[in-house]
C-alpha cells in the first residue's frame, strides 16, 4: 500500500478557531517511532492500527537550540508544567491532558508528543512538536499517510481494576530493517503478540505468540505483553531485547519471530516486582565506547544494561520446582539517578530527554535535557560543591553560568 494522500483520511488533528480540535483518523495515539528517514508511525490502539505519517515537509532543524552543558552536567529545563503549556495549546485544562509518548526524529533532532485531549473512550489523539523551545500543534492533513491493522484487539473487555484491555493493543512499536515490530496483546487466549509488519505497507503481517517465564510469580505466561523493547544485534544475531510487564528482561532472536510461531522468550534478568518497565533506549556509552540500553521504571532508579551482557547472559532458572524470585535478578542492571520519569528518548550521542516529574515539585511535569553517560544533572541535587566557598575537585565552577538561547 503506498502512501495517498487524501485531505479527509489524513486529516488527523485541524485546530479551530474556537480552540477545539477534530481528530478524523487517529481514534487514540499511544507509542510512537520513526524510520530512518521522515516517517512517523503512530500506534492507534484504541483502532488496531499503526499509522505511518510522511513528515519530510514538517520537520525542522533543532541544531542551534542549545541542550545543556555536558561537559559539567547541567542539562536544560525545554518547559515547566509540560501538562499545562499543551492544555493551553488545545483550549483545555491540565487535568483533561494525557501525555502517552514521546520520540525524536534524530536527525533534526525534533521532539514530538502523542497526546490525548480529555480522558475514556471519548478522548481526542493529536501529534504535538516542540520547535526550538515552542509547542506546536502537528497538521498531519499536510502529510502522505497510510495505515496498517495488528490484527484482532481486545474491545469492550477490562483487566482486574478496570483497565480497558484494548489500550494494550499496541504497546511498543519499533522499526528495523525496513520492518515494524509491533508488541501488544490480542483478544486470543494466547494474547501476548508480537507483529512484523514490512514497510512500506503491503497488507502482510507476521505475528508471533510469546510465551515467557516470569520469575516473581513462578510459572510460564502467555497474557502480559511487552511493555518496552529495542532491536540489537548480539554477536551478530538481531535480536528482540523486551521488557515485560512484572519484568522480565527477555531475548528473542528475531528469526524465531516467525507468523503463527508460539515462541517461548528467553528471560535473562528480572528487574523487580511492584514495578512496571517505562521505555527501554539504546546508547553508546561516550566514556568507554560501550553500547548499552537504558531502561526506566515506574517504581524503581532507571538502570544501564551493557548489550554484551545481555548476549552473554544464561537464562535464569525456570520450571517446574522453581521458586519465586522477587528481587532484582540475573543480568547485572546498573542503577541510574533518574526518578520521576515518564518518558525518555535520546537527542544525540550528548544528551537524553525525559518527560518527568519535576525532582523538587512533583505537580511540576518537566520536559528536560539530560547528560549522558550517566543520565544525570547536577542542578538536581544539594551537595557539598553547590555551596560558596566549597572545594572543587572536578573543575566546575571554573566554567562561567550557561547562556541558554
Amino acid at each position: 500500500m503506498s502512501f495517498t494522500k487524501s485531505l479527509l483520511a489524513a486529516s488527523v488533528v485541524a485546530l479551530a478557531s474556537s480552540g477545539t480540535v477534530s481528530a478524523q483518523s487517529l481514534s487514540s495515539a499511544g507509542a510512537l517511532a520513526f524510520d530512518t528517514g521522515n516517517t512517523l508511525f503512530v500506534g492507534d490502539a484504541k483502532a488496531g492500527l499503526v499509522h505511518a505519517f510522511d513528515l519530510t515537509n514538517a520537520l525542522t532543524n533543532q541544531a542551534n537550540y542549545q541542550l545543556g552543558r555536558a561537559q559539567t552536567f547541567e542539562g536544560r529545563t525545554v518547559f515547566n508544567h509540560l501538562d499545562v503549556e499543551i492544555a493551553a495549546l488545545l483550549g483545555v485544562e491540565a487535568a483533561d491532558i494525557a501525555i502517552n509518548d514521546m520520540v525524536v526524529h534524530k536527525p533534526t533532532k525534533q521532539i514530538f508528543l502523542s497526546v490525548h485531549r480529555g480522558h475514556g473512550p471519548d478522548a481526542e489523539a493529536v501529534i504535538i512538536a516542540v520547535n526550538n523551545g515552542t509547542l506546536e500543534l502537528v497538521d498531519l492533513s499536510a502529510a502522505d499517510h497510510s495505515s496498517m491493522t495488528v490484527g484482532p484487539v481486545p474491545t469492550a473487555e477490562t483487566l482486574e481494576f478496570g483497565q480497558p484491555l484494548n489500550t494494550l493493543a499496541i504497546t511498543d512499536i519499533d522499526y528495523y530493517n525496513g520492518e515494524l515490530f509491533v508488541a501488544g496483546v490480542s483478544n486470543e487466549e494466547f494474547s501476548s503478540k508480537l507483529r512484523r509488519i514490512p514497510f512500506p505497507f503491503t497488507n502482510e503481517i507476521s505475528t508471533s505468540s510469546i510465551e515467557i517465564w516470569h520469575a516473581v510469580h513462578a510459572q510460564y505466561e502467555t497474557r502480559a505483553p511487552i511493555i518496552t523493547q529495542t532491536i540489537a544485534e548480539l554477536d551478530g544475531e538481531p535480536t528482540l531485547i523486551a521488557i515485560y510487564a512484572c519484568t522480565p528482561i527477555v531475548r528473542i532472536p528475531l528469526a524465531e519471530l516467525t507468523d503463527g510461531a508460539e515462541v517461548r522468550g528467553t528471560m535473562i534478568g528480572e528487574m523487580g516486582f511492584g514495578n512496571t518497565p517505562l521505555d527501554i533506549v539504546p546508547y553508546v556509552n561516550g566514556w568507554d565506547g560501550t553500547s548499552n540500553v537504558v531502561v526506566t521504571n515506574t517504581n524503581r532508579s532507571a538502570a544501564s544494561i551493557n548489550l554484551e551482557a545481555i548476549a552473554s547472559a544464561d537464562a535464569m532458572p525456570h520450571g517446574e520446582g522453581v521458586q519465586n524470585v522477587f528481587s532484582v535478578e540475573g543480568v547485572y542492571q546498573f542503577p541510574l539517578p533518574m526518578s520521576g520519569t515518564l518518558h525518555l528518548d535520546t537527542l544525540d550521542d550528548t544528551y537524553a530527554l525525559v518527560v518527568r516529574h519535576s525532582p523538587e515539585d512533583v505537580r511540576n511535569i518537566q520536559l528536560h535535557t539530560v547528560p549522558m553517560p550517566f543520565f544525570f544533572d547536577r542542578a538536581d541535587h544539594i551537595v557539598e560543591m553547590n555551596f560558596n566557598g566549597s572545594p572543587d575537585p572536578f573543575g566546575y565552577k571554573a566554567a562561567p553560568p550557561v547562556d541558554y538561547n
